[in-house]
């Protein structure tokens, strides 16, 4: 058996590095070494077939994940799931294909970079379905940067010029204590779950924002909007985000979520279950 973790070659941090020896060290107890490789090393695989039977991809380059699947390598997640999740938008779209409850959304329109928006008409159509305060989201975007909020019309007119010309959604505001819930998920069960809180009064309650993480049991229906989700936007491994309530909502879904301060949370070993569902593909 041969696996390869893929992993990026230009971003890394120590968060990043403690993921990787974590999924390092969770194969090596089974019994399993990795070939670990970095995006920019695998240029090398672009016409050579790599000795691996398939790939666990912790990284957004979705053309190399292509490359591999094109080569009838494994790759989990898939190049089709990474760029859904990587892109709110696409995921807002997959979402609502499969009918998943989540915040009322709207897509900014298509423009170019050199152009930019030279007006936001279009704005009247979002304040027609959603009411104030509007959030406002980069659709490329992790650890709740670029994720913004709009209390009136003059707000949302500055941030969206500001942002413009990247692409952006725009979704209903929904009031649940500043706080969401992170579900992880590997192949068809939900293996931890976590309540994120805000501290400092944010709105977002992501960790590397400030916000604390307590160990969580989520509803049946969280779980099944969990599984879901993953399932909508093909993610075999996915931290899938949910704004609790009386209806629990999607947020986003992240195909390679940072995953270590779950595990401390939780007590759970997150890295052991991918590895696990790795070796049992």
């Amino acid at each position: 058996m041969d696996i390869a973790l893929i992993t990026n070659g230009f971003f890394i941090t120590p968060k990043t590095e403690e993921i990787r020896m974590l999924l390092k060290r969770a194969f090596e107890d089974r019994g399993v070494v990795l070939s670990e490789m970095r995006n920019d090393r695998a240029i090398a695989w672009q016409n050579d077939m790599p000795k691996v039977d398939r790939v666990l991809f912790w990284d957004k380059d979705v053309l190399l994940a292509r490359r591999l699947e094109g080569l009838n390598i494994r790759v989990v997640n898939s190049s089709k799931a990474i760029e859904t999740c990587d892109d709110k938008g696409a995921t807002s779209i997959a979402a609502m294909k499969a009918g998943l409850k989540m915040p009322v959304t709207v897509i900014a329109p298509f423009t170019y970079a050199n152009i930019g928006y030279d007006n936001v008409d279009f704005l009247r159509s979002v304040t027609d379905k959603i009411d104030f305060p509007i959030v406002v989201k980069e659709s490329h975007g992790s650890f709740g940067q670029q994720v913004y909020l709009a209390r009136n019309i003059e707000e949302l007119k500055a941030t969206t010029k500001r942002i413009a010309p990247k692409p952006m959604i725009f979704q209903q505001y929904i009031e649940c204590g500043n706080s969401d819930l992170r579900l992880q998920v590997v192949g068809d069960k939900v293996v931890a779950s976590v309540r994120r809180a805000s501290v400092n009064g944010d709105f977002r309650a992501n960790a590397t924002l400030g916000g604390i993480m307590t160990k969580y049991e989520p509803t049946k229906a969280e779980k099944m909007l969990a599984l879901q989700a993953a399932e909508a936007v093909g993610a075999e491994i996915a931290g899938v985000d949910i704004l609790p309530g009386d209806v629990p909502r999607l947020c986003e879904v992240n195909a390679n979520a940072h995953f270590k301060r779950l595990m401390d949370a939780t007590g759970e070993d997150v890295a052991g279950f991918i590895a696990d569902y790795m070796i049992k593909l």
